[in-house]
């Protein structure tokens, strides 16, 4: 309606004044101007669809069918392709913390750009739709990652409420974001907006919808790429569309992460919520996709991590199996002794010694076989047997 006004002269006011007639001749001539300036069916429809809500929320109702040629045709961005994750990558190079973390939100969690500053700039996802992160006096932190993102129903397009996730490349881009505010004197509540203009007086207030995709969009040109901001929120569904062909994540939750209606959305607003273990199920099903499909930096696996599996490694090479490796609880708190003794243990029992035994009996006609594979002879039995024993080295 502001377009319009711009262009045509005509004020919201001015139309509710109209008479049917009236308001049907100008929607007609204003869609020939803008077929004659060749502009898309689709665009022009947007505008007309516009202006017809507001003529019927002031009582004029237009009867008359409007015809808007190649209204049903792709627009120019229907090819759009969505970044890979090296492109992406590029794109966060390219960005500032700020515009770091706003990418972050739509190509991690796939929101809205809308979600995190509305169109007048008087609401947006604040520090309370953080539901696990915990600020403290010297800093941020996450009772749990990927976390939480709730949208609440006033900047959900359909009006419901709907949690997503954001992963662990995300989190570190919104905890080093907060903190740089925080470290600039900005006390942050949990009313504090997420995305703030960076001017002084207007810290601590929210940012319009076309700012935020202003800031998206400079860091998409830094890097070479002349996509639009909404291309990342496509990035998303696109990419964990391929995590559900791995089975890595059903549609169901592909769905609802994005915000659409579909047959989860039922559930979850019927019910007031879902219950934990089915959270914490999407949970887990989200990490293994945003590791795989969306995270453009590869964390470095944590000590833990890395000895659990280098011990594994060895107990497996000594003959342990699966299920005795299980049984052992957490290898990353067996000590360098305690995986040691465990390996001896195998090695002796493979060699039919039982505890710390180093003496056996053996047939007299076997005597040859174990010297050779490096025990020592000791003596010869009345009965034919022998006894050998492992060498002192």
């Amino acid at each position: 309606m502001g377009y319009v006004e711009k262009r045509f002269k005509k004020s919201p006011k001015d139309f509710s004044k109209m008479s049917q007639k009236q308001a049907t001749d100008f929607i007609l001539d204003l869609v020939g101007k803008l077929e004659d300036e060749k502009k898309s069916g689709t665009y022009i429809s947007n505008i007309v669809k516009a202006i017809r809500s507001w003529l019927d929320y002031n009582g004029v109702q237009i009867q008359q069918k409007i015809k808007i040629s190649n209204r049903d045709d792709l627009t120019k961005f229907a090819d759009e392709r969505p970044p890979t994750q090296p492109e992406l990558r590029q794109i966060m190079n390219a960005a500032d913390l700020r515009i770091k973390t706003a990418c972050a939100l739509v190509a991690f969690s796939g929101m809205r750009i809308e979600v995190l500053g509305n169109y007048l700039g008087e609401d947006g996802l604040k520090v309370k739709d953080f539901p696990e992160m915990v600020m403290k006096r010297n800093g941020i932190e996450f009772n749990d990652t990927p976390t939480m993102v709730i949208i609440r129903k006033n900047l959900s397009k359909t009006k419901k409420q709907y949690f997503s996730f954001l992963s662990d490349e995300g989190c570190d881009y919104l905890k080093q974001y907060l903190e740089l505010r925080m470290r600039k004197d900005e006390k942050l509540t949990p009313e504090s907006p997420i995305m703030t203009p960076t001017r002084s007086h207007l810290r601590g207030e929210h940012i319009r919808t076309t700012n935020v995709g202003d800031l998206m969009r400079k860091a998409i040109r830094k890097a070479g790429f002349q996509w639009r901001p909404y291309v990342l929120r496509r990035f998303f569904d696109t990419r964990l569309m391929m995590a559900e062909s791995d089975g890595l994540i059903i549609h169901d939750w592909r769905v609802f992460f994005m915000g659409h209606k579909g047959s989860i959305e039922a559930t979850y607003t019927v019910n007031k919520g879902l219950p934990k273990d089915a959270i914490e199920k999407m949970r887990d099903s989200y990490r293994k996709a945003a590791e795989k499909y969306l995270e453009t930096s590869k964390k470095e696996k944590s000590t833990d991590e890395m000895l659990t599996r280098m011990n594994r490694q060895f107990l497996t090479l000594i003959g342990y199996s699966e299920k005795e490796i299980e049984a052992l609880g957490n290898l990353s708190q067996k000590s360098e002794e305690e995986i040691q003794q465990l390996m001896k243990q195998r090695q002796m029992a493979s060699l039919g010694l039982n505890g710390n035994g180093k003496q056996k009996v053996v047939s007299m006609t076997d005597v040859k076989d174990w010297v050779l594979q490096g025990w020592e002879y000791v003596n010869e039995l009345p009965n034919g047997e022998a006894i050998i024993r492992l060498p002192e080295n």
